[in-house]
């Protein structure tokens, strides 16, 4: 059993699930896995065009770690948990079949967990080795349509890209993300190059003569 802060399962849930994949993508995606590691808890989702890490550290000592994997179908059920427990400090305990969630009210929730066939998804092999790359002035294109998957985050946050078709990565407080990029073709180079070309025209002659009002 671990112990997290109160009004923190909220954020996790909240800056993951718009990554959740919905039904057209495989059972394997449509989930948040909450990851514990004797330090941290962390929450993790992905549809595989983004992907959302968020963490928050452990209040007391906890158990060996584990990992659960809630499906999209049993998120709504997390979030009723989350309305009613989330404002005071709460207990995780993670069965062979349930990820139970108890309140200081005496309160317990029992979430049923998915039984995927595969391990879940290691954000941490996909990850971890893009922080030992530098960021890099490349031309990164993305979908448009996601952008409002991070709407959740606090701000500031810090976006860079670490090379030409890798992914952005996105950081904020006790959060880490990708987006993946789009192919493009080299029509679309040409049309980015002209734009650019096209905007260098709004840069002001500091030498021209104010226009008479």
């Amino acid at each position: 059993m671990i112990t997290i802060a109160d009004r923190t399962l909220s954020r996790l849930v909240a800056q993951t699930r718009p990554h959740v994949g919905n039904l057209i993508d495989s059972e394997a995606v449509q989930c948040i896995t909450f990851d514990h590691d004797g330090r941290h808890l962390y929450a993790m989702a992905t549809n595989r065009f983004t992907m959302a890490i968020s963490r928050t550290q452990l209040t007391g000592v906890g158990d060996k770690p584990w990992t659960a994997v809630v499906h999209r179908m049993q998120v709504p059920e997390v979030e009723a948990a989350v309305k009613l427990l989330d404002a005071k400090p709460i207990e995780l305990e993670r069965t062979d079949t349930h990820l139970v969630l108890s309140g200081e009210s005496g309160s317990r929730i029992a979430i049923n967990l998915s039984q995927p066939d595969k391990e879940p998804m290691s954000w941490r092999k996909y990850l971890l080795p893009l922080l030992e790359q530098k960021t890099a002035a490349a031309e990164m294109s993305m979908t448009p349509k996601f952008f409002g998957a991070w709407k959740n985050l606090p701000g500031p946050v810090s976006m860079w890209c670490v090379g030409e078709m890798k992914p952005t990565l996105i950081l904020a407080s006790d959060f880490i993300g990708m987006q993946m990029p789009v192919r493009t073709s080299e029509t679309h180079d040409l049309t980015v190059r002209r734009e650019l070309d096209a905007w260098k025209a709004a840069k002001r002659d500091e030498h021209a003569e104010p226009v008479a009002a």
